[in-house]
């Protein structure tokens, strides 16, 4: 395989935990999503140790060339391809780590004095990384009377502002459960 395959390969298997749940979640199998999500680190891995296979196999062809004196083929684009895929599996890499070390804090509560509103702070096991929030505020989104969903993979939590006459902790639950991460009505 030559070397601007390897890091093509390499960008894939470093996004495909991040945009393959994002597709998934489109075409409305949201359950797919976690099931990627459990291999997160695999695919992040498989990229960095592809990556480095890629510029090892560029290095050892720029070198084979040199001592032949002749000019490496392709070597442009090869190299660009290279830092294209550095860029892309550094870049995945770099998100998933921030998602899990900075969490963010739900923002204020929703209510005015006209709503009624109830928050409640799911606990959520399973998700990795930031797609895995997007699944899961998708799926509290789509429930009527969810007024607002904040989701944080560092905190493990999904956040929830509902309207108790529409809907309840119980329902919220289940819509999480219904894309694959595991979700358990809140400690009172």
């Amino acid at each position: 395989m030559k070397a601007k395959y390897a890091g093509i390969l390499s960008a894939v298997l470093g996004s495909i935990c991040c945009i393959g749940p994002l597709l998934l979640i489109a075409l409305g199998l949201g359950a797919g999503a976690a099931v990627i999500g459990r291999y997160h680190w695999f695919f992040v891995v498989a990229a960095i140790a592809v990556l480095a296979w890629a510029w090892v196999k560029h290095f050892r062809e720029q070198s084979r060339c040199a001592c032949e004196h002749r000019a490496m083929d392709g070597r442009a684009i090869s190299l660009l391809t290279l830092i294209i895929a550095s860029t892309i599996v550094l870049g995945f890499a770099a998100l998933n780590i921030s998602s899990n070390l900075f969490a963010g804090s739900p923002p204020p509560s929703a209510r005015s004095a006209s709503s009624n509103l109830q928050r409640t702070v799911i606990p959520v096991e399973g998700m990795t990384c930031a797609t895995c929030e997007i699944a899961v505020r998708s799926a509290l989104k789509k429930i009527d009377g969810v007024e607002a969903a904040h989701v944080s993979v560092a905190t493990k939590t999904a956040t929830v502002d509902y309207e108790p006459a529409k809907t309840n902790p119980e329902q919220l639950v289940a819509s999480i459960n219904s894309t694959g991460y595991r979700a358990s009505l809140p400690n009172k």
